[in-house]
């Protein structure tokens, strides 16, 4: 079982906060004008979670980001990495997000194309689980009271409620060791996935994606 569990310390324009992973506003429209720079086809082919009737517009578009990363990585990097503004989250970057970002894109340019992520209904039950559970307390990690474990691979990310700040903040992975939620996202051992976003007694919002080969 691969999971990350880690404290991180963000400064808002307005409070420091202290949080797992922290973000606070949405990206649809950023997300849809950089999709523009992927085919129609490719765009459908990272889309696996697109007739999944249990899942939100964020949650599905979510997958399909962290899917076009796998399949088309170079272009990932290029199009929605290197001009993403992370500016607009209202946090005050240091130039430690500046070499995480970084080595994410040269960790892009790198890798060669894997298989996209299809959706998996026991990891979606677990991820809901979670979700709920850790929303209604507040808690952030990893540590279930009530919710049963069975995941391969987990990332949580808990403040953001648009698709791309969600796998930005778990890409970028800013001041991880070893950047473990990337790792968990571009490693070709996962197949499947599962994801529930929902509102944190802490921190507004969260969201859970569970892993599994």
């Amino acid at each position: 079982m691969f999971v990350v569990i880690n404290t991180l310390v963000m400064n808002l324009k307005i409070a420091k906060t202290l949080s797992l992973l922290f973000v606070v506003v949405g990206s649809g429209l950023f997300a849809n004008l950089h999709a523009q720079a992927f085919t129609q086809a490719q765009l459908d082919s990272a889309n696996t979670a697109k007739a999944i009737t249990l899942l939100s517009a964020e949650e599905k578009n979510v997958i399909k980001l962290i899917n076009l990363a796998r399949m088309y990585p170079k272009q990932f990097a290029k199009n929605y990495v290197a001009k993403y503004d992370e500016k607009k989250t209202g946090f005050a970057y240091d130039a430690s997000y500046t070499k995480d970002k970084n080595s994410l894109i040269s960790e892009l340019n790198a890798m060669k194309p894997m298989k996209p992520l299809t959706f998996d209904s026991a990891m979606y039950e677990l991820s809901k689980c979670w979700c709920f559970e850790s929303g209604k307390s507040g808690e952030i990690g990893h540590t279930r009271k009530n919710c049963k474990s069975g995941y391969s691979g987990e990332c949580c990310s808990y403040g953001f409620k648009g698709a791309l700040d969600i796998v930005m903040q778990l890409m970028v992975d800013n001041n991880i060791p070893g950047h473990g939620h990337r790792k968990i996202i571009l490693t070709p051992y996962y197949t499947k996935i599962g994801i529930k976003n929902g509102t944190h007694k802490t921190y507004s919002f969260c969201s859970v994606i569970d892993f599994k080969s």
